[in-house]
């Protein structure tokens, strides 16, 4: 499935962090999907885990949006920005809230 055309892509030397218009990278889109084991794919080959798309919403502010605790504990664990704001200032903390999410706000807190 998709997991091993990302895979394949990988091994050619795709970029992982190239953008479409809106500034979607391979990771935010796997984030948006909530498919962990193309995240974790792209995350140990190196994908950048603060890049941002044009609202300036990274890999770990749509993982709150979308409340995948999974997704959140591979960004965390991999060192992304935890405060990182989106161009109206709002940070990760700030969506998991709003979602109600007590696990992923737990896991910003910690």
């Amino acid at each position: 499935g998709n997991e091993n055309i990302a895979k394949l892509l990988i091994e050619k030397g795709a970029d992982l962090n190239k953008e479409n218009t809106d500034g979607y990278t391979p990771l935010i889109r796997a984030c948006i999907k909530g498919n962990e084991n193309i995240a974790n794919l792209l995350i140990e080959k190196g994908a950048d885990l603060n890049k941002e798309n044009t609202d300036g919403n990274t890999p770990l502010i749509f993982t709150c949006k979308n409340e995948n605790v999974n997704i959140a504990k591979l960004l965390i664990e991999n060192g992304t920005d935890l405060n990182k704001e989106n161009t109206d200032g709002n940070t990760p903390l700030i969506f998991a809230c709003l979602k109600g999410n007590e696990n992923i706000a737990n896991l910003l807190i910690e």
